[in-house]
């Protein structure tokens, strides 16, 4: 009796300290998977292993907001990224706290970039798949963060809706420094190699949404993933834009987007079409890609995902996903890659 009163006080402890609008919230992903990788058509590696995530990656958050009166409200976000099939660390997916009201929306922290959110929007597989989405190379992580997919010390202003459906988002990241030489009493100014400023525009009505974003950052290098690399010269400025749109025709809903980002001439685009069709509980997925990276020689890169996801609740799905990509130098050397999941899908 004692262990059951202790246990109802130490629930309505925990109920009263998050009563006031915070919300727990994630998904668990497992998958069963096989990827084979070739070049010029021999075999350099296959491996069939559980996987953490074939449909979105497994995490655990934490948001909420308080109303403080006179329209406005603060609000906070704190999301892990877990490892479920392993011992794995969590890792911090976004963290951030922010203030909304007449004058928009305002966020501080680690936050998922403007660029990423329309991109991803416009990919009925959500940036997974068994082979993986070619437009994440222009979202790569940089130098060992997640920039520019999730922004580290990151400020995002909504300025105030100025028509219906349209929304413009303000971007601000400062990754660098300047230092202050104490001994001279004058300031130092540092490279400030990742600071960036962006825009974002979007708009979403009935059946049609449309984004746009462009980002400068300063003295960012560019990656493709474990491939190759671009060093710039620093003081220079890596610009990347997107465009997405979609529209949902009823029967399928049909999606395009287009990336790139690039420094003095170098760099990598890619285009993607998609579709998704429902059919009852059940939803066809695919997406067909093209693109470049430029490196003082041009690599070609292709790529197709396609997949079903079935609906076996609201809140859980089983998949099959499947896709390939391929990348062709200017020598006609080609790598392939070729995979698929089988997997559950939970969120809650």
């Amino acid at each position: 009796m004692k262990k059951t009163l202790v246990a109802v006080a130490a629930m309505a402890a925990v109920t009263g300290a998050m009563a006031d609008g915070v919300t727990i919230y994630g998904n668990i992903d497992q998958v069963y998977q096989t990827s084979t990788t070739t070049y010029n058509g021999a075999a350099t590696s296959k491996t069939t292993t559980m996987g953490a995530y074939q449909m979105g990656q497994s995490l655990l958050g934490f948001k909420g907001d308080e109303d403080m009166g006179n329209g406005l409200k603060a609000s906070f976000l704190y999301e892990f990224g877990l490892s479920t099939n392993t011992s794995a660390t969590p890792t911090n997916r976004q963290s951030y706290v922010g203030l909304s009201g007449g004058f928009g929306a305002l966020r501080i922290g680690k936050q998922y970039s403007s660029s990423f959110n329309n991109l991803v929007g416009a990919d009925p597989l959500g940036a997974t798949g068994g082979a993986g989405a070619l437009y994440l190379a222009v979202n790569t992580s940089n130098n060992g963060s997640e920039s520019p997919l999730r922004q580290d010390n990151a400020i995002q202003y909504d300025l105030p809706t100025l028509a219906a459906g349209f929304k413009v988002t303000l971007t601000k990241v400062y990754a660098g420094a300047d230092t202050v030489d104490a001994t001279a009493d004058s300031y130092r100014t540092g490279t400030k190699a990742g600071d960036s400023q962006g825009i974002s525009i979007t708009y979403a009505a009935g059946p049609l949404n449309v984004g746009y974003t462009t980002d400068s950052t300063k003295s960012q290098d560019i990656y493709f993933g474990t491939l190759d690399t671009i060093a710039v010269t620093d003081g220079t400025t890596t610009k990347q834009t997107t465009f997405a749109a979609g529209y949902d025709l009823g029967v399928a809903k049909i999606t395009y987007s287009d990336a790139k980002v690039k420094n003095s001439g170098s760099g990598t685009e890619a285009t993607m079409f998609g579709v998704s069709v429902p059919m009852g509980a059940a939803t066809l997925v695919a997406t067909t890609s093209t693109g470049k990276w430029i490196n003082s020689t041009e690599t070609k890169l292709k790529g197709m995902q396609y997949g079903v996801n079935y609906a076996m609740s609201k809140r859980t799905v089983a998949y099959w996903h499947a896709g390939n990509a391929s990348f062709t130098d200017s020598d006609a050397n080609v790598i392939k890659v070729k995979g698929y999941g089988i997997g559950i899908h939970h969120s809650f």
